[in-house]
């Protein structure tokens, strides 16, 4: 940095240094580089995404090709196809949001819910998914969330947006409520009341940190 020469063992003995003031066995006959030259990664993170889309196209052709070859005779196939999906989407979220674990918990709780509606959906609707596990599945995100962001000592700011997510996914769940499709409502109800509750909290007494977080998160 200094931009002199850097001195090997055959410099060093050829300008008559006192090797009582140095230890001579600290310099090499190849002098060191004067920055550390970092070793190159083999795979960066958009080829292993590339990777992971690759194989995740790989797995639908074969599954598309077998339901049509053998029909009925490989039930299990729509759920390989959607369990590929979801570690795919998985992955695209620890990827983009790896430095952000609140994100990431967030993508997860959507995904989760979308696949388990699913699920219900297609082993002939119990109704398991919108009575118990979405209500229980939002408290739940919101009570981790909240006890992350104190582990990690955010500020009310950096993590009051997810608690707004979780509303408008509580919130939706009126339409389950209104179609039907939700026959025992209490938990949704209860959990639409208490996430509510928090909402006017938030527009009350925490105004200029959700307005904040808001333009942030929508770069307003």
């Amino acid at each position: 940095m200094c931009e002199g020469k850097i001195l090997g063992r055959s410099d060093v003995l050829r300008t008559g240094i006192d090797e009582r003031m140095y230890d001579i066995d600290d310099f090499s006959e190849e002098p060191d580089e004067p920055y550390p030259t970092l070793p190159e990664r083999k795979i960066n993170g958009v080829t292993f995404v590339k990777i992971c889309t690759f194989l995740l196209a790989i797995i639908i052709v074969l599954g598309i090709t077998l339901k049509y070859l053998f029909g009925d005779m490989v039930t299990w196939v729509g759920m390989v196809i959607l369990g590929s999906v979801v570690l795919w989407l998985d992955i695209l979220a620890i990827m983009r949001y790896r430095y952000n674990i609140l994100k990431v918990l967030a993508v997860e709780v959507l995904v989760a819910i979308i696949v388990d509606y699913y699920i219900d959906k297609v082993t002939g609707f119990h109704g398991w998914s919108v009575i118990w596990m979405i209500p229980f599945c939002l408290v739940g995100h919101s009570i981790a969330s909240w006890i992350i962001a104190k582990f990690m000592k955010l500020r009310i700011e950096e993590y009051i947006i997810y608690i707004v997510f979780d509303a408008v996914l509580a919130f939706s769940q009126a339409y389950f409520i209104w179609s039907g499709e939700n026959t025992y409502p209490y938990a949704a109800v209860f959990v639409m009341a208490a996430f509510a509750i928090a909402v006017a909290a938030l527009l009350l007494f925490r105004f200029r940190e959700l307005s904040s977080a808001t333009q942030r998160m929508f770069n307003v």
